[in-house]
């Protein structure tokens, strides 16, 4: 958890600066401004704002996805799942402020008339199911992150999509399968029937590394592995977090060959 707030609370606090700023920003230069400017002023507030946040957004996610790809397998749904909230509710807050930069009552908006209510709820209809089966998806976790799946439907009789689990958010979900990288919307994961396959399981290993290992040795030895990072610099040796994928009974023989590639003769740490 310390790696989370780390990462993520400063764009977390430097959003709510801004967002400060810019609330404050219309009540300060609105009253200066002809009449014939203040459409202009709100309009070229309106759209730093937007790039900004938007922009603060997608460096959450980025850096949110970064902390999910390096949490141990059992705690790595879990993670993302507080990540995507974080988003949403960041989302939601960009947009709040771009209302109360126009003067715009939300109230007034959600208690509307029937007629614009059923307009807008009809032209929504489709992103609202993604968004209700995404959260159906990221509370209940039939199937987590770093998982191989495969999503049968009832509609085309026959597997759908097939791959690894590499990101579940509010809108759809992520598969990859060697190197293709399959976007599925919630609303149809949430009516498949979904397999997962555990001995196609990714799998994430603490090694300890002596300082004493040449680069090149380790460069070569770690090069197949699917992802590899530094998690902990120690006085004589270093951490490093490796994943790879496969059945679940070999990963022990595949890291004992791994030690010994790296450093023979050495008794290494090795941890899940």
């Amino acid at each position: 958890m310390t790696s989370v707030r780390n990462r993520l609370w400063p764009l977390v606090l430097l959003f709510a600066v801004l967002a400060f700023v810019v609330l404050a920003l219309p009540h300060l230069l609105l009253p200066a401004v002809p009449k014939s400017g203040v459409e202009l002023v709100r309009v070229g507030l309106t759209a730093a704002w937007v790039i900004v946040a938007f922009a603060i957004v997608g460096a959450v996610r980025t850096r949110g996805l970064g902390v999910v790809r390096a949490t141990p397998s059992e705690r790595r749904t879990v993670v993302h799942f507080g990540v995507q909230i974080l988003a949403g509710v960041l989302v939601i807050a960009a947009f709040v402020i771009v209302a109360d930069i126009w003067r715009v009552s939300l109230t007034g908006i959600a208690l509307g008339g029937a007629v614009t209510g059923v307009v807008i709820g009809l032209a929504a209809q489709s992103m609202l199911g993604n968004v209700i089966a995404g959260s159906m998806l990221l509370s209940l976790r039939p199937m987590r992150v770093g998982e191989w799946v495969s999503l049968r439907s009832w509609m085309s009789g026959g597997i759908d999509a097939t791959g690894r689990v590499e990101e579940i958010n509010f809108f759809y979900t992520v598969l990859r399968e060697n190197g293709v990288r399959r976007v599925v919307p919630n609303s149809a994961v949430a009516v498949s029937t979904i397999a997962a396959d555990e001995t196609q399981a990714a799998y994430t290993q603490t090694l300890v590394l002596p300082f004493t290992l040449t680069p090149e040795a380790a460069a070569q030895a770690l090069a197949p592995l699917r992802r590899r990072e530094v998690v902990e610099v120690r006085q004589d040796a270093y951490v490093l977090r490796i994943e790879w994928e496969g059945d679940r009974s070999s990963r022990a023989e595949r890291l004992e060959q791994l030690v010994v590639r790296l450093a023979p003769g050495r008794e290494e740490t090795a941890g899940d």
